[in-house]
């Protein structure tokens, strides 16, 4: 899966003990209406459990500025707020986890649905209420593929010209 390049979002909780984050790239756009998301959680992880009590959590997401914060979400910490110590947030108008300043767009999210796959819990959500930059970030949107962070404004150089080819061929 290295291969394919996804956005990169912290997924943020709040439980009795305090926030939560976690940062996440498997975030889907299910419904435009009404709103819906959904998110893939290890089985057994913190956030799954935070998750699976509280029905609510709160989708980050990043611009390509913030990946020094991916990084820091990535990492086991201890919940509450010495977790997000020095990282500039608010608490969620919408009832989920933190909101993170700077990101681009902000989903407060209520759990619809959970689908066990495999080692994975699928959760699926309703946006509830959903803020984005008019720009969608002074940077655009970070970016994870090949293993590292990108943005989409790297210096890539020009695709190659791809030969016409008869349909149903790749």
């Amino acid at each position: 899966m290295r291969h394919w390049a996804t956005g990169v979002a912290v997924i943020t909780t709040q439980s009795p003990r305090g926030p939560h984050g976690m940062t996440v790239n498997s975030l889907l756009s299910v419904s435009l209406d009404p709103p819906t998301v959904l998110i893939s959680l290890k089985r057994g992880s913190r956030t799954e459990g935070v998750i699976e009590r509280t029905g609510r959590f709160t989708v980050n997401v990043l611009t390509a500025g913030q990946h020094a914060l991916a990084d820091r979400f990535t990492r086991r910490r201890a919940f509450g707020e010495e977790e997000f110590a020095g990282v500039a947030h608010r608490p969620s108008p919408g009832g989920g986890g933190p909101e993170l300043a700077g990101s681009a767009a902000v989903f407060s999210c209520a759990v619809t649905r959970r689908i066990e796959v495999g080692d994975h819990t699928l959760v699926v959500a309703e946006a509830t209420d959903v803020r984005a930059e008019p720009t969608g970030g002074v940077d655009g949107p970070l970016v994870y593929a090949g293993r590292r962070y990108r943005t989409l404004t790297e210096g890539d150089p020009a695709p190659e010209t791809v030969p016409e080819r008869s349909a149903g061929t790749l």
